[in-house]
């Protein structure tokens, strides 16, 4: 009898023996490029960090300075934050940022696979990188322990944190840590400081449409600013109630009324600019006992003696009382030109504009048109003039001393609803004051003032402009004889002089070595002579 494979046909064997050859090397493959995944993973996962770090995670957060009142007015920090819990985020919020950035946030364990594939398949054809794929839960891992770079081996270092923190996390933690951490421009980070910055409200009460405008802002803070790109920010806003739409989260008619709403903001006023020399000296106290870190980063509550309203007070007292001394010494002129600068009229943007003017505030206005007769003005989004009559007290013509292009210093009048103002032309020759209040009872300092704008002299003229004991004690003399009945115009005699004393005669001398012979009160004391003013104060000791 013949055997099995000597009936079967030549080809039929031969067919087998290709197909086992075929398994055999496919096989083999499989296994190479299992082992070189595996030795990927191995190399990329060697050096990643501990996600066991995120149950003690603390992110930095603000400082905030208090009135003694409790009303802020100051803060420090490296990145403004608002740490929120879970519950503070509205479900507005979550289903916006959910809808637009991680449609399967609450279904997919860390990494969603189907996602990058296509993402992949679109960068490939385009011959792109790899991009487009994170979930939040990656974006996350990315931002707490990665570099920002698009490569392949940050890739898989991320999705492989991105696993490890949804097995050691819940979902509402996940959404928390990142809704905390994600940088959303301008300085703010985290959802809650974002809210009070761009809306000047807590999260909590965000409309759907300032709840899509933020949740637009983590794939490019900069590039969508609502701040310096609004037509790009509202195209973004408008892409998110799209999403939230297509995701059931909200109504056709609630995405419409969402989509026609205009961009309003309603921008944070910096609690610093209310007292900046008084929080600065705050600033250096705190870092000299608590170290910088500590005071930028462990979100410290700091109460002060400081008064909100004596304050704005003083503030104004000092910008009033210098724009009178201004107006005195008559005008000088000497008026900066941005035209003549290089800086086309519609280009300008003064530092002033950034927070909304206030009426008896002082800003810098451009002259955008002068003529013989009146010149137009703008700061901000306000528009104003001014004629012959408003600059009467420089004893000039209108046309000889603004020219278009002018920056020229100003005090708001009146401010209308239609973007019209009413100001006074002043003047900001150089001419510096400070305003010092205490308490005498407890010595705490309630209104501080040390030049008239922190942002062009950060010298506090309050605190550090320091004077010699003498010339101290100087106003104090001249005050007591004054309320004795001495008149400014009285005369004394600036001349060289001896005082008896316990060791021996002292003759004291002027700082310029020079004596004026008889001069009047009010001269001696704008001069701060020091013969005149010992004469005095030995004159008072004699009577008393």
């Amino acid at each position: 009898m013949k055997s099995l494979y000597e009936t079967l046909p030549p080809v039929e064997i031969g067919g087998r023996r290709l197909v086992g050859r075929v398994l055999f090397g496919l096989l083999v493959l499989i296994s190479i490029l299992v082992g070189a995944i595996a030795g990927l993973l191995l190399v990329y996962t060697t050096d990643l960090p501990q996600v066991d770090a995120l149950e003690a995670y603390r992110p930095s957060s603000i400082t905030e300075l208090y009135d003694d009142h409790e009303r802020v007015i100051g803060s420090f920090a490296l990145q403004r934050r608002v740490v929120a819990t879970y519950d503070d985020f509205p479900p507005v919020l979550r289903d916006a940022l959910i809808s637009i950035e991680d449609k399967d946030f609450y279904r997919h364990s860390g990494v969603n696979f189907w996602r990058i594939v296509g993402a992949a398949y679109r960068d490939i054809t385009s011959g792109g990188r790899l991009q487009g794929a994170s979930t939040l839960t990656m974006q996350l891992a990315r931002n707490l322990f990665l570099s920002p770079d698009r490569s392949f081996h940050r890739k898989v270092q991320e999705t492989m944190l991105a696993i490890q923190i949804e097995r050691r996390f819940t979902k509402p933690q996940i959404f928390t840590l990142y809704a905390n951490q994600i940088a959303l421009g301008h300085g703010a980070f985290g959802f809650e400081a974002a809210s009070e910055f761009y809306f000047s409200k807590p999260a909590k009460k965000l409309t759907l449409e300032e709840a899509a405008l933020l949740a637009g802002l983590p794939k490019g803070p900069t590039v969508y600013s609502p701040i310096n790109h609004p037509d790009r920010a509202q195209k973004r806003r408008n892409l998110v109630i799209n999403a939230m739409l297509e995701d059931g989260k909200i109504t056709a008619a609630q995405a419409g009324d969402a989509r026609s709403a205009p961009l309003v903001l309603h921008l944070a006023h910096d609690p610093n600019s209310l007292a900046p020399y008084f929080v600065e000296e705050i600033r250096r106290y705190l870092e000299g006992r608590y170290g910088a870190d500590q005071v930028h980063e462990g979100g410290l509550k700091v109460y002060t003696s400081l008064d909100v309203d004596l304050q704005k007070a003083a503030n104004q007292a000092v910008l009033d009382g210098l724009a009178a001394y201004e107006r005195r010494h008559g005008w000088k002129g000497h008026l900066p030109n941005v035209v003549a600068a290089g800086t086309a009229l519609d280009k300008y943007f003064s530092p002033d504009w950034d927070d909304e003017p206030e009426v008896n505030g002082y800003v810098h206005a451009l002259v955008t048109s002068a003529g013989t007769g009146i010149a137009t003005l703008k700061f901000g989004r306000y528009t104003t003039a001014l004629g012959q009559a408003d600059v009467a007290w420089t004893q000039h013509k209108l046309v000889d001393i603004l020219k278009t292009g002018d920056l020229c210093y100003v005090k708001i009048l009146s401010l209308g609803t239609n973007g019209a103002a009413r100001i006074s032309l002043e003047q900001d020759s150089g001419a510096q004051g400070a305003l010092l209040a205490i308490d005498n009872s407890t010595g705490g300092i309630k209104a501080m003032v040390g030049g008239r704008d922190f942002n062009e002299s950060k010298f506090d003229r309050a605190t550090q402009a320091l004077r010699q004991v003498g010339s101290s004690f100087k106003p104090y003399v001249y005050t007591t004889v004054i309320d004795q009945g001495a008149s400014p115009d009285d005369t004394i005699l600036d001349e060289p002089i001896s005082f008896e004393t316990p060791s021996g005669p002292y003759s004291p001398h002027n700082y310029d070595e020079k004596f004026e012979g008889i001069i009047t009160l009010r001269r001696a004391l704008a001069q701060s002579r020091n013969i005149p003013a010992l004469k005095l104060a030995n004159k008072l000791e004699s009577k008393a």
